[in-house]
């Protein structure tokens, strides 16, 4: 099972995916609160549920919805802070519900609760049993980090919304022939010298705004491109073709076709830029005595001369 970065979520980002979660679960009515006293945020939805907890048997009336993020990777759900203690974050939330219909009349039907804590079998019953209890409500349940995860399998548009496997590198690719290209280029060209250019660049011929566009590559990470490995591109270009080394010209092109997969595999769950980060990383490597990595600057240089250049990226 993939693990999802669940945990570098900010709290608001967490209790947003919630809401996205129920959106899908409950309706498109589904509504979040502003911040309470207490600092939490609540989703809210009135009327028949379109797919909890199935299609065939689905909840109705007024939903509370609770969103309860931690930053702890081993937390569970079987937590004293979290269960059992009167403090715990489900008893704290018992009492204000209760207050809320007490004082200010306001009830409802179902309650749910969802967590990125681990959330075992037992657990679920016995806090489940007590907030039906509590409550005096029959439709309520409590949902952890093994049912998120399910759900988001289903929704990789969230997963990229929210970057939750922005922390897991994607499988890597056969990154020897380009950096035999790179090592070979830092040490037959006079790169260290070059310029920024004065003129327009020669190798400008695509409209690289509908491409920026295409790749959702932002204004910024390309004023990166053009101001720091722009000036590089031409003697990239000479280096390649220039026939003693077509060799090399071959490892380039393979390489970028290995590129153009590894981003086809993985651009549903990673941004675009992400990958192209990813790319020079595993091209430089972490062995800091080997001779790419003394050359590392010209890895992300070469990853941004195959974008420039149309080799990687959507350009139509």
């Amino acid at each position: 099972m993939i693990r999802y970065d669940f945990d570098q979520l900010s709290e608001d980002a967490f209790e947003a995916l919630v809401i996205d979660l129920c959106n899908d679960l409950l309706g498109i009515g589904v509504q979040s609160f502003t911040k309470g006293p207490d600092g939490g945020k609540d989703g809210f939805f009135t009327g028949t549920s379109q797919a909890y907890p199935s299609t065939t048997a689905p909840w109705c009336g007024d939903f509370i919805i609770q969103a309860k993020h931690t930053t702890d990777l081993g937390a569970s759900c079987s937590d004293n802070v979290f269960f059992s203690n009167q403090t715990s974050v489900i008893n704290k939330e018992i009492k204000r519900l209760i207050e809320r219909r007490t004082k200010n009349g306001q009830s409802f039907d179902c309650y749910l609760v969802f967590t990125n804590r681990k959330l075992s079998g037992a657990a679920h019953t016995d806090i489940k049993n007590h907030l039906q209890n509590e409550l005096g409500v029959q439709n309520v349940d409590v949902h952890g980090i093994e049912y998120l995860t399910r759900l988001v399998e289903t929704k990789p548009e969230l997963v990229k919304k929210y970057g939750l496997l922005k922390n897991l590198l994607p499988d890597q690719f056969y990154e020897k022939d380009i950096r035999d290209v790179i090592v070979l280029f830092s040490q037959n060209t006079t790169w260290m010298e070059a310029a920024p250019l004065q003129d327009a660049n020669p190798m400008d011929f695509t409209d690289k705004e509908r491409k920026n566009a295409l790749n959702q590559v932002s204004d910024y990470y390309f004023s990166e491109i053009n101001s720091h490995s722009l000036k590089y591109f031409n003697l990239i270009d000479s280096f390649l073709k220039d026939p003693r080394n077509s060799a090399y010209l071959l490892k380039y092109e393979n390489t970028a076709s290995d590129i153009r997969g590894f981003i086809q595999k993985n651009i549903a769950n990673h941004s675009f830029m992400d990958l192209l980060e990813a790319i020079a990383d595993n091209i430089a490597g972490a062995d800091p005595t080997s001779d790419i990595h003394r050359v590392r600057k010209l890895c992300r240089v070469f990853v941004h001369y195959m974008y420039y250049n149309c080799d990687i990226g959507r350009k139509e």
